[in-house]
C-alpha cells in the first residue's frame, strides 16, 4: 500500500470533504419534521424505490390498476446501481442500506478521481475548488440518494481520467457501464467520438481502435439490456414503449422548445425553474475557454439531455454529474475577481439548498 498518498491532499481534500458532506446532510435531511423519521428512507424516495425494487427482487411488469392498458412496474430504470448494490448486499446489509452505501463509496472514488483528474490538468488549488463547488451545488445531496448520480458520476470522471491519461485499453469498460446507468449515460460518446475525430490524424492505429470500441461497447450494453426484456418479458422495446407513454412522455425534440415552456410558467415546476435558472446563471458567470473541448461537450449533452427528451420533470436531480461544471467554476475561482464570484456561487447555492431544495426533498415534494 502506497501510504505517502494516504497522507497526500489529493487523499485527504476529497476524503474529508466527503465525510464533512455526509455528516452535514444527515443532519439537515432529518432536521425538522421530515417526512420520513428513518434517514435510510428519507434517501430513498420515489425513483429510488425502483432501484430497490429491481435490486431485491428483479424486473417486474405489470398492466397498471389505475388503467390496464398501460404498463407499470420497474422495467422504466436502469440495472447498473441495483447490480453494483448487491454485493453488499450478499455480505450481509439490507439492500435499502446496501445502495447508499454504493452511492456513497462512488461519491467518494469519483472525487478522488476528480482531484487527481483536474490537478493533472490544472493545478491542485483547482482540484480543491472543484470538490468544493461540486459539494456545495445545491442539489449535490442527491449523490447521497439511491439515485444512480454518485455512480454516474464516478464513471463518467473515470472515463475522461483515462481518456487524458492515455489508458484506452480499458475505456470501453466505463462507456459500457455508463449506458446502463441512466438513459442519459449513452451521451458519453459524444466526448469519445470528438476526441476520435478532432485528433484523427494525431491517433496511431491502436487508438482508433480503442476509441472505435469504446463507442461500440455502448451500443452492445444497451443490446443486451434490451436483450434481457426480450427474453424475460418478450419485449425488446420495453423500456422505450414504458417511458413513452403518455404520463411520461419522454420525446426527442428541441431542447429549448420544454425549456421556454418552463420559463413561460415557472410556477408549474418551481424547483425545475430555479435549478435550470441557476445552472444558466452559473455557466454565463463562470463560463471559461481553458475547459478541454471534450469536457464541454459532454456537460453540454447532460445539461441538455432531459430538455431534448421533451420534459423538464425532475431536473434539479439530473444535472449534478456534469463536473465540468465544477471545474469551470473552480478555474474562474483562481483570479481575483473569481474569488469574490466562487463566494457568491457558494452563498446563492447553499440559501437554495436549504430553502428550495432539501426543504422540499425532505417533506417527500421532489420526485
Amino acid at each position: 500500500m502506497n501510504y505517502s498518498y494516504l497522507k497526500s491532499k489529493s487523499f485527504l481534500w476529497p476524503t474529508v470533504l466527503t465525510l464533512v458532506f455526509i455528516l452535514v446532510y444527515a443532519f439537515l435531511l432529518q432536521a425538522g419534521r421530515p417526512k420520513y423519521y428513518e434517514l435510510s428512507r428519507t434517501l430513498i424516495q420515489w425513483d429510488c424505490r425502483h432501484y430497490l425494487s429491481i435490486a431485491r427482487d428483479g424486473y417486474e411488469k405489470f398492466p397498471c390498476g389505475w388503467n390496464p392498458d398501460y404498463i407499470c412496474g420497474n422495467i422504466g430504470w436502469f440495472p447498473l446501481l441495483p447490480m453494483t448494490s448487491r454485493l453488499p448486499a450478499a455480505l450481509g446489509l439490507s439492500h435499502s442500506y446496501a445502495l447508499i452505501l454504493t452511492s456513497w463509496l462512488a461519491l467518494w472514488l469519483g472525487l478522488l478521481l476528480l482531484f487527481r483528474l483536474v490537478t493533472d490538468r490544472f493545478e491542485e488549488r483547482t482540484a480543491v475548488f472543484a470538490v468544493l463547488a461540486l459539494l456545495l451545488f445545491p442539489g449535490a445531496f442527491y449523490f447521497l440518494t439511491a439515485y444512480p448520480n454518485s455512480l454516474y458520476f464516478l464513471l463518467a470522471v473515470l472515463t475522461f481520467f483515462l481518456l487524458e491519461r492515455r489508458h484506452l485499453a480499458w475505456l470501453w469498460l466505463p462507456t459500457a457501464l455508463l449506458a446502463v446507468t441512466h438513459p442519459s449515460g449513452a451521451i458519453i460518446g459524444l466526448p469519445v467520438l470528438y476526441v476520435l475525430i478532432r485528433h484523427w490524424r494525431d491517433h496511431d492505429a491502436r487508438t482508433r481502435l480503442l476509441l472505435v470500441l469504446s463507442l461500440l461497447s455502448i451500443g452492445l450494453a444497451l443490446l443486451l439490456f434490451f436483450t434481457y426484456f426480450w427474453i424475460r418479458f418478450d419485449d425488446f422495446l420495453l423500456y422505450l414503449h414504458h417511458q413513452s407513454q403518455p404520463y411520461y412522455a419522454h420525446r426527442i425534440t428541441l431542447p429549448f422548445i420544454p425549456i421556454a415552456r418552463l420559463f413561460l410558467r415557472p410556477s408549474l415546476d418551481w424547483p425545475d425553474f430555479v435549478m435550470l435558472l441557476f445552472v444558466v446563471a452559473t455557466l454565463i458567470l463562470f463560463y471559461s475557454r481553458r475547459i478541454p473541448a471534450a469536457w464541454q461537450v459532454f456537460m453540454f449533452a447532460l445539461l441538455l439531455f432531459s430538455p431534448t427528451m421533451g420534459t423538464t420533470d425532475s431536473y434539479f436531480r439530473y444535472v449534478e454529474p456534469a463536473f465540468p461544471l465544477y471545474v469551470m467554476i473552480a478555474v474562474r475561482a483562481g483570479s481575483p475577481k473569481g474569488k469574490y464570484l466562487f463566494g457568491v456561487y457558494a452563498v446563492a447555492s447553499t440559501v437554495l439548498m436549504l430553502l428550495v431544495f432539501v426543504a422540499g426533498y425532505r417533506a417527500g415534494l421532489l420526485k
